[in-house]
């Protein structure tokens, strides 16, 4: 398919939640993605404490999960950190890497970035940017039907509060947010971050000019940081709750139901 020659690009922008498009033409966007950390490594200064590599693999996964989520395919990342890159650097580097492979992301031309060799630093910061390609048809945000279920998979955790790692089962895992959003009856999906679940169930509702009623007795902290995405909330069928729970290796609940 030809790409057609542009000439004003930002009539070509829209930001869709915390998403922006690119349209490139009639039938696809790229999706853009980002997310940062800091204080978070084992720099002297570092408020949580963690091996710069799960650190990389930590960084990358908020923006995967945010592109994967709007049906979007992952094909660049770039990672800004402000820190040297001999040793530590190199190791948040190796652990984003290891973490886009299971995004399919494998080639060194899909990665670029920078890091900080004038200044010592004492304290780590990290910046990632992901994009991806979507098809028009295939864009998920808006797309929550009225009777179905809000349901969320994992449970909403953050650091310093929680001790959050990939192999907790209270977490979903970036295998099962592909899982879920290549299931027919999921409509719209959404990573759970730091603003919490009751925050994105909102924006789910809103952006399908829909509302929703909670459901009673609720189990989860609706407010509570979601920090790395260690949940997503997605619109289907109550009636396929059983069904998830069989799919999915961690923890599903309905929340709420649209109207």
């Amino acid at each position: 398919m030809r790409v057609p020659y542009l000439t004003k690009p930002l009539q070509h922008l829209q930001k869709v939640r915390d998403l922006t498009l690119f349209r490139i033409n009639e039938e696809q966007s790229i999706v853009i993605a980002c997310d940062s950390d800091g204080g978070i490594g084992t720099k002297p200064h570092d408020i949580v404490q963690i091996a710069p590599d799960i650190l990389g693999r930590f960084a990358v996964r908020v923006p995967l999960f945010e592109l994967f989520a709007c049906g979007a395919s992952p094909f660049m990342i770039c990672d800004t950190l402000s820190v040297e890159f001999e040793g530590y650097g190199e190791e948040i580097l190796r652990g984003i890497k290891e973490y886009a492979k299971e995004a399919g992301v494998t080639e060194d031309i899909q990665f670029t970035g920078s890091t900080e060799e004038n200044v010592p630093t004492m304290q780590t910061g990290v910046g990632i940017t992901v994009l991806g390609l979507v098809q028009q048809s295939q864009f998920s945000p808006g797309t929550a039907q009225p009777t179905e279920a809000i349901m969320c998979a994992g449970l909403p955790k953050s650091g310093p509060k929680h001790e959050v790692r990939l192999d907790d089962p209270d977490i979903i895992s970036l295998a099962d947010l592909i899982r879920l959003r290549a299931h027919p009856d999921v409509h719209d999906l959404l990573p759970v971050g730091s603003k919490g679940i009751s925050y994105e169930m909102k924006q789910l509702a809103s952006s399908a000019s829909l509302t929703y009623h909670l459901i009673s007795p609720l189990t989860l902290d609706l407010e509570e940081s979601g920090g790395p995405s260690t949940c997503v909330i997605f619109s289907a069928s109550s009636e396929l709750l059983e069904e998830f729970r069989k799919q999915l290796h961690c923890p599903v609940h309905v929340l709420a139901i649209l109207e």
